[in-house]
């Protein structure tokens, strides 16, 4: 007996992998790692984001973890690839306008 074609759907994704989705707990529990390693990795740009609330002890906050941050060296990731994509934005690997 041939077998029906999937329908179509949008993002691709087949309806056998589309029914094997996370569990609500797997679900937070990357969702915490994403934050953790955001939190670790872009801190650089944590104390800009936290100025948006006007919160002033948040943006005091954040600017201390950004200076634990880089007292362990955990901000050169971040230093390095915005001069790399600086470094491509002058020699003209944006475009041209």
């Amino acid at each position: 007996m041939p077998r029906e074609p999937a329908s179509p759907v949008a993002d691709a994704i087949p309806p056998r992998l589309r029914r094997k989705g996370g569990t609500p707990r797997q679900v937070l529990a990357l969702t915490l790692i994403g934050t953790l390693a955001l939190g670790l990795f872009a801190s650089r740009d944590l104390p800009s984001w936290t100025e948006r609330f006007e919160i002033p002890a948040l943006s005091r906050l954040a600017a201390t973890w950004d200076g634990a941050m880089a007292a362990l060296g955990l901000t050169r990731p971040h230093e390095t690839l915005r001069a790399a994509v600086a470094r491509l934005i002058e020699v003209g690997w944006g475009g041209k306008d």
